[in-house]
Parts: structure tokens; sequence; C-alpha cells
């Protein structure tokens, strides 16, 4: 069989019918790739500050505020896409379909990505008005977030913190989620198809596995941070509390 100069059989090159489903496989993993890396991103690089100290916090708080029309950008940028994003993955997963044929990931770790996406979908939807739209038409903050963050993530039930366990778990499904589906939209592009990509496959295996676990971890000790006011690694960038007594009541 003929091949073309790019080494790829003309045989692989999707046919006219099949460019609307390519389309929309690229599409779908562009919306997750894309957003949900950025939100992963800045999220982590914002509540990280918190490691800081909580003027740090508070100081990266304001100059997101100070940002013009953040929440067009967000809305645009951001919620649309992982909307489209969390709607196409839903159907597959109920429709029992794959994404690509063939598939870029082994069975068992297909069954993991479908799963951590419909978890990462349950916290999004827990979380978003717990904290993003917990004041409709305001923001919180940095103050408030603050607060919001300690009550939320330290309160227990039965000696447990389960909202804070629950947070850890959401962490990890969100990162694996977006690490996962980055190294499947690599391996799912032309260079990644070819036998000869090997290397490439091998390489953005390593790559995405490394940055989904950075993004863990930074996101595991501000959890921790924000639950028992102590990093899980490092030591708080926090003022002492003040020795001096109490003043008498008026």
């Amino acid at each position: 069989m003929p091949e073309n100069p790019s080494g790829v059989r003309q045989s692989q090159r999707p046919s006219g019918g099949a460019d609307a489903g390519l389309r929309l496989r690229r599409w779908f993993s562009l919306s997750g790739v894309i957003p949900l890396g950025a939100f992963l991103v800045v999220h982590v690089a914002a509540n990280a500050r918190a490691l800081r100290g909580d003027d740090a916090f508070m100081a990266a708080a304001r100059a997101f505020e100070r940002i013009p029309a953040l929440g067009l950008i967000e809305a645009l940028l951001v919620f649309v896409p992982l909307a489209f994003h969390s709607v196409v993955g839903l159907w597959l997963v109920i429709a029992r379909r794959p994404l690509a044929q063939p598939s870029p990931y082994p069975p068992g770790l297909r069954i993991a990505v479908r799963a951590t996406g419909v978890l990462s979908l349950v916290f999004l939807a827990m979380h978003l008005p717990e904290l993003r739209f917990r004041t409709p038409g305001n923001r919180l903050g940095g103050a408030e977030l603050l607060t919001a963050l300690a009550a939320d993530l330290s309160s227990t039930w039965h000696g447990i913190p389960w909202r804070g366990a629950a947070y850890l778990c959401a962490a990890g499904c969100v990162t694996f989620h977006f690490a996962a589906g980055l190294w499947g939209f690599v391996a799912s592009t032309w260079p990644g198809v070819d036998p000869r990509g090997r290397s490439l496959r091998r390489g953005a295996a390593w790559a995405a596995a490394a940055l989904g676990l950075s993004l863990w971890l930074l996101l595991t000790n501000v959890v921790v941070l924000h639950a028992t006011g102590a990093p899980l690694v490092g030591t708080p960038d926090r003022a002492p509390a003040s020795t001096e007594p109490c003043p008498a009541p008026q």
C-alpha cells in the first residue's frame, strides 16, 4: 500500500464521513486539556500563596479582583469549555463509547480516566457553589475565602474531617484526569499514532505524570494547611499568636 511522505498510510487518514467525529473528539480533548489545565495551574498558584501567609494569599485574591471583566473571562475560557467537556464526557460514559478508535489508553487506564472524570465533575458541582458562587453576584474576598476554607476543611463529623478528606480525593481525581487527558491528546495526534512515535508517547507520559503529581502535592499541602493550620510539608509562614492579655471589657 503506498505511503505519503509523512510515513502514515493513506488508509489511516480519516475519511470525509469521519471528519465530523474527528473534530468533535479533538474539540472534546482540547476543551478538557486547555481549560482544566489553566484552571488547575492558576488555582494552585493562587492557593499556594497561602503557604507564605494570609497576607500573601489575600494579596493574590486582590490581584485577581483587579482583572477587568474577570467574570466574562472565566465564563468564556473556563466554564463554557468545561461544560461542553462534561456533557460530551457524560454522553460517552453513558453510551459506553470510546473517545477514539482505537483508544490510546489500555482498558484499565481508560476506566480510571472515565471514573476520575465523573468524580471531578461531582467535586466541581460541590466546590463552585460552595466558594465561587457562594454569594450570587459577588466574589468572596481573600479574608472571606480564608475563613470559609478553614471552616469547611477543618469541620468534622464523629471526629473525622470528611470534607477535608473529600478535597484530598478530589484533588487526586482532577490532577489524574488532567494528566491522563493531556497524554491521551498527545498520543492521539498523528506523530503519536505513528508506530515510530513510541519515544514521543513515552516522554509525554513521563512529563504528564510529573506535572500531575506536582499539582496534586501542592494541592494536598494547601488542603492540609487550611484543615489543620499547618502544611504537610514545610513551616507555616504565619504570624505567631499574640501573647498580650485580652483588654478588659468596657
